[in-house]
């Protein structure tokens, strides 16, 4: 086992900061040594200089990011602290740690300073010019012991940077609590997602939201926080060398130097289309242009450029988190481009949301009056932001090896109307392949993880893990098939019977007895086809008493009454239902009960942070516990706090919950029932 260490120790023999090193710093705080004597002698000679950290302002062109500081707070109480996470470092517990993760206290050296990353983004569809972290300070890389990655830590509610524009740097706790408990709690699930390691009350401090309200500091960390807006701030900026220069950081040192782009499919077998529309037909070519030739020839889907293949990567990132997503009824609610990983992670929580129960057309955002951001349009609003991605790119995606050689070097002096045609024709054609792709990637990584959530093994790991076009068509049958006959008619289901969309998952995968007790043809009705158990899964208790109530008055002889059609609706319910039953017996062996439950249970998570849960935990400690949040010496009660990280953080592992702390909370929260009420389906607003 790994010696721990203290987090001093660990900083000053092996952090370092790769942000900072590779890319360029607005000019106003140009190098370390600069910051560095600002922060050390503007008492006396330069205090102008200080706020230099703290005034939001247009950065220089070519900037990447702007040195800055946490804003000094008066008060700091950490209130959580994420062991799981600091063992990933060998990290131990001291003071140093927690005022080190809450911003108290500040640790910098000759390579190593916090910093504010520059962005921008496109928000609900329109442009947003200069964004940037308003908020956030990122502080330094340390490399974490499970994979040997490097990891950023940040602070986010830092106080402002160059990059507030006309915010107060400041995060409510209410929005810090969900993003701490959300974020450890994904990662846990499988989904992936940045992390947070410590919550920091910061008594005393308040921000104005809707009313005046308590703040927090959230440290959190990731392999990297560049999102697509980093890319789409140097298309507006017209600035080629940044661009350039940010794309050779992400390829080098995100992905080991493209090492991690290789050991996908031929390029070349996504020229068919296999999840296509209705309209068109499976093996569809992709288009060619008004000469008949293909956008991009053979030759050019075999040498792909770093450029290219280093957007493909990101695509296929993006495709995988958001196949997660769909799986696991995961709404995210804010989706803009400055909001999307360039590592595909679910990054920057904001008014997100658990499906309670199966409705597309959901979305967690109060503000989202348009539905933009829907469950539903997850996947589409996606593809969308990456499409921004490749014009932010299409200079370095049109160009073929030759030219973009000369690019590289600054020779390519001007480029006249036939070039600018070429590469505009192969940008598409690129795109068009990569939406292909991405379609591949996110509909096989989402078959496979309902089959599993269903106990239903497709075997479709060595196909997706392959190389071969061959086996790529094979997975893109098997999962075209899976959804079309097991997935949809489900989804179909649980959209109009309204039941719980993951506690299904539960009741079916601990089911162990039989689907249908009568045949069809026997029964008086196809409600007494079923085992009444069996349907409980699928009906709430209402439901169930209604078609009990029908099967009774048939069984007795008597005319069943339907003015309002509500008989007949649960009669179309039932036949799906049973339809769907035999469907899903035709992947399950008459003796693979135990088998399917064993499957089931690494994909089902046993408890995920419903919205009303993380309103309680909030509540309880913004309303109930009201004087005692803004006295840095009470005794805060963070016992809700606590068991709702401990449920989220080992969401298959129920004996890992303590069932000593707060059994009341565990036993409502933890509740299978097919409950009802308003406290459903909630929606948060942006404001944190």
């Amino acid at each position: 086992m790994r010696e721990k260490r203290t987090i001093i120790n660990v900083l000053k023999n092996s952090a370092t900061s790769h942000f900072i090193k590779k890319l360029t710093p607005d000019i106003s705080l140009p190098s370390i040594p600069e910051a560095i004597n600002v922060v050390q002698q503007h008492n006396a000679t330069d205090p102008v200089r200080l706020k230099l950290f703290h005034t939001p302002r247009m950065v220089s062109q070519g900037a990447h990011f702007a040195f800055c500081l946490p804003t000094k707070k008066s008060h700091y109480k950490p209130l959580l602290l994420s062991q799981s996470a600091l063992d990933e470092f060998g990290l131990v517990q001291d003071q140093d740690l927690e005022r080190i993760l809450a911003g108290e206290k500040i640790y910098y050296t000759d390579d190593i300073f916090p910093y504010s990353t520059v962005y921008s983004g496109f928000q609900f569809g329109s442009f947003a010019a200069q964004l940037g972290d308003g908020r956030v300070v990122n502080l330094f890389d340390l490399k974490d012991s499970r994979t040997g990655q490097w990891q950023t830590f940040q602070l986010k509610g830092a106080g402002m940077t160059p990059f507030s524009r006309f915010a107060d740097g400041k995060a409510v706790l209410r929005s810090s609590i969900r993003e701490f408990i959300m974020s450890e709690a994904l990662h846990s699930i499988g989904i992936p997602s940045t992390r947070a390691i410590q919550l920091t009350l910061l008594p005393g401090t308040k921000a104005q939201r809707r009313t005046q309200e308590p703040c927090a500091v959230v440290c959190r960390f990731a392999p990297s926080w560049i999102r697509l807006g980093n890319f789409n701030l140097f298309r507006w900026r017209q600035d080629l060398q940044g661009l350039i220069k940010l794309s050779d950081y992400c390829i080098e040192e995100l992905f080991d130097g493209g090492a991690q782009f290789e050991g996908k499919p031929d390029f070349d077998v996504f020229r068919k289309d296999f999840f296509p529309d209705s309209e068109k037909k499976i093996d569809e070519q992709v288009k060619k242009d008004e000469n008949g030739k293909e956008l991009m020839s053979e030759e050019d889907v075999s040498k792909l450029s770093k450029y290219d293949k280093f957007f493909r990567h990101v695509v296929s990132l993006n495709a995988n988190t958001v196949a997660h997503w769909q799986a696991y009824g995961f709404a995210n609610g804010v989706l803009n481009t400055d909001n999307t990983s360039i590592m595909g992670l679910t990054i920057d929580y904001g008014p997100f949301a658990f499906l309670d129960k199966f409705e597309p057309s959901f979305t967690p955002n109060h503000d989202d009056t348009a539905n933009r951001y829907s469950f539903a349009n997850q996947p589409s609003i996606i593809w969308w932001n990456l499409q921004q991605f490749a014009k932010d790119l299409a200079c370095l995606l049109g160009l073929k090896s030759h030219d973009l050689e000369l690019l590289l070097k600054g020779e390519l002096d001007f480029v006249d109307d036939t070039l600018e045609k070429t590469m505009i024709k192969r940008v598409q054609k690129l795109v068009e392949l990569s939406a292909n792709e991405y379609k591949y990637v996110f509909t096989t990584r989402y078959a496979r993880l309902m089959s599993q959530r269903l106990g239903v093994d497709l075997d479709l790991e060595p196909y997706m893990n392959s190389t071969s076009g061959k086996d790529v068509r094979r997975a893109a049958a098997k999962s075209r098939e899976f959804c079309a006959v097991i997935v949809e008619p489900l989804l179909d289901i649980l959209q109009a019977t309204k039941i719980d969309y993951n506690n299904f998952f539960i009741h079916l995968q601990n089911y162990m007895g039989p689907f249908f007790i009568k045949d069809k043809k026997e029964a008086t009705t196809l409600f007494g086809a079923f085992d009444e158990e069996y349907l409980r899964m699928f009906f709430s208790t209402e439901q169930m008493e209604k078609m009990a109530e029908n099967e009774n008055t048939l069984i007795a002889g008597e005319k069943l009454l339907d003015s309002n059609g509500e008989h007949r609706l649960l009669d179309e319910k039932l036949e799906k239902v049973y339809n769907w039953t035999q469907d899903y017996l035709t992947l399950i062996p008459p003796t693979g009960a135990t088998n399917r439950a064993l499957l089931a249970r690494k994909a089902n998570p046993l408890f995920v942070p419903r919205s009303w849960i993380l309103e309680e935990v909030v509540d309880d400690l913004m309303y109930d516990q009201r004087d005692s949040l803004q006295d840095p010496d009470s005794n805060l009660d963070t016992s809700a706090l606590k068991k709702l990280f401990l449920m989220s953080v080992n969401p298959y592992d129920r004996a890992k919950w303590d069932d000593s702390l707060r059994p009341d909370l565990e036993e409502k929260w933890a509740n299978l029932s097919h409950q009802e009420g308003s406290k459903f389906m909630k929606q948060a607003s942006c404001s944190s």
